[in-house]
């Protein structure tokens, strides 16, 4: 076959431009967020709980794939392909679920984890090597608890639908499942060798689930834990007034004597900064400032903006302090100075109360920006058209990562923070079960919506989130207690460093306990020789 002669203009080397090493990065971006995606979505599927600081949503119980001990957990040995399935589960959940922060900080954990430091004395490798045994002691004492009581549930269609996104996720990236699962749990993972694994996941996150509904706190638990702690949970209205100083952008007679400057330094750069006004000149501003405050506080009860049903969490400490004080009442008002900001607040009270509106619980889709939500809506219409259908059709839909709840169901939600199209449909009083709806807001995700019915309060909601929480790490720590972690060949390095802590902590209460010891024995000499030259 005859070789086509090469385009020499074709040949010639294309220069790259800032524009080009731009797109080439955000394909780069879109490429790893795709990426992420499809991994927090196999996580997604293993319905993690977050429990605080315990790790319990992950599996447990040996799969012997491979022969030896990694480590003991409760005399139980775990092998290595079981250690680094934990592992790998905890590490990918952790990013997955903390992406933003970590790269608001500048953090990439995607390269060596041995070498980079998580606090002063561990690496991030041994904060999650740390988390991988915490998850496999709480799994195995949940799994242990769960078999002592014969609990029993049908996990047949949950892990057929873990099986299946694994199976879609390998084939989007073009991978074998084999080669997946090795890149989602470690070198040695199969889906063979997993399977208890993730089995075991499903059956102690439904025992758990069983357990801390047993938990549900009474109305008189949850009264009483609001009228302990009723700053936390009320809500207050007010109207506010922003008066800011008027600073000068150049010097005045206030300005604070300045240095002769050499040519050098009178440049357009330096022309350019922002002029730092001198102290007399920051005063002078204020003190005007609160003249107009003191107008504007007259007139505070008719020209303020009211900020209505806002909670003491997300007011600034000036603020809050004085509105949540126990001795406001009604035609409150004042003037608060905020120093840094170089402002007055003129602020009325109006009142102080516990919202009791119904939160709203809705079974949610959500499709990626730009996809026909109205098709998907239609795709229910034609079908059952009921609750159930819908939800069967939200797990099928949903990305796990996104929406980890079984069936979509989204529960207690309030107006706040959802885009205005959704708040004003699922507030509108007129509202009944089985309504529906798709929302799509310029640049932002597409939703559609089940309106499922009224709830609880928030206030309500939260404390008894806050109490089934607490009960449960109180649980979790009482079937943990006996469970006892051996490293007999080394493997964990957190295992050491707690150690040495240990150590010196109690060297330390050592050696502050002898040093007490002695200043007491120095004061009781001096004390008796005073006593003796007395007489």
């Amino acid at each position: 076959m005859s070789k086509k002669p090469e385009n020499t203009e074709q040949k010639k080397e294309k220069v790259v431009t800032k524009y080009d090493l731009k797109m080439q990065k955000r394909a780069e971006e879109r490429k790893q967020a795709e990426r992420e995606r499809q991994m927090g979505r196999i996580i997604g599927v293993l319905a993690v709980l977050a429990v605080f600081c315990f790790v319990i949503s992950f599996p447990i119980r040996t799969y012997l794939a491979l022969n030896g001990t990694y480590i003991k957990v409760g005399g139980e040995k775990i092998t290595k392909v079981e250690f680094d399935y934990n592992y790998n589960i905890v590490k990918n959940n952790y990013i997955t679920q903390n992406s933003y922060y970590l790269s608001m900080f500048g953090m990439d954990l995607s390269g060596d984890l041995s070498q980079m430091m998580y606090s002063g004395t561990m690496t991030w490798q041994d904060y999650f090597e740390q988390l991988a045994v915490d998850s496999i002691r709480n799994t195995k004492a949940l799994k242990a608890q769960a078999e002592a009581e014969g609990f029993t549930c049908d996990l047949t269609a949950k892990y057929a639908d873990y099986e299946e996104t694994l199976k879609k996720a390998a084939a989007g990236e073009g991978k074998s499942e084999k080669a997946y699962a090795q890149e989602l749990y470690g070198s040695l993972a199969t889906m063979d060798r997993v399977k208890p694994f993730v089995m075991d996941t499903l059956f102690t996150n439904a025992y758990y689930d069983s357990v801390s509904g047993k938990k549900a706190p009474s109305e008189e638990e949850i009264e009483a834990y609001y009228q302990e702690r009723t700053e936390e949970y009320d809500s207050v209205d007010y109207r506010l007034i922003s008066v800011n100083a008027e600073l000068p952008t150049a010097p005045t007679e206030l300005a604070d004597p300045q240095e002769d400057k050499s040519e050098e330094n009178t440049s357009e750069e330096n022309s350019e900064e922002t002029y730092e006004p001198s102290e007399a000149e920051i005063e002078a501003a204020m003190k005007k400032a609160h003249e107009e405050a003191e107008e504007k506080l007259e007139k505070i009860a008719t020209e303020g903006e009211l900020n209505e049903n806002v909670k003491k969490s997300s007011l600034n400490s000036l603020l809050s302090e004085w509105l949540f004080a126990e001795e406001r009442k009604a035609g409150d008002k004042t003037i608060i100075e905020y120093e840094s900001q170089n402002l007055y607040y003129v602020v009325a009270f109006e009142k102080r109360y516990r919202d009791e509106t119904p939160t709203i619980d809705l079974r949610v889709i959500v499709l990626p920006e730009g996809e026909d939500g109205q098709a998907v809506l239609d795709q229910w219409k034609n079908g059952a058209a009921t609750e159930e259908s819908f939800a069967e059709l939200a797990d099928d839909k949903n990305d796990a990562s996104v929406i980890p709840m079984e069936g979509g169901l989204m529960e207690g939600l309030t107006s706040s923070g959802l885009p205005e199209e959704l708040a004003t449909w699922m507030d509108d009083k007129a509202r009944v079960k089985g309504d529906t709806k798709v929302v799509a807001p310029e640049g932002n995700a597409v939703y559609i919506v089940y309106y499922v019915g009224q709830n609880q309060p928030s206030w309500k909601n939260s404390i008894k989130t806050t109490l089934v929480n607490e009960k449960m790490v109180e649980y979790m720590a009482e079937i943990t207690q006996s469970i006892p972690v051996e490293d007999p060949k080394g493997k964990l390095n957190y295992l050491k460093i707690q150690a040495e802590e240990q150590s010196s902590e109690a060297t330390q209460s050592s050696e502050a306990t002898q040093s007490s010891q002695a200043e007491q024995d120095n004061s009781n000499v001096a004390e008796s020789s005073s006593a003796s030259a007395g007489n």
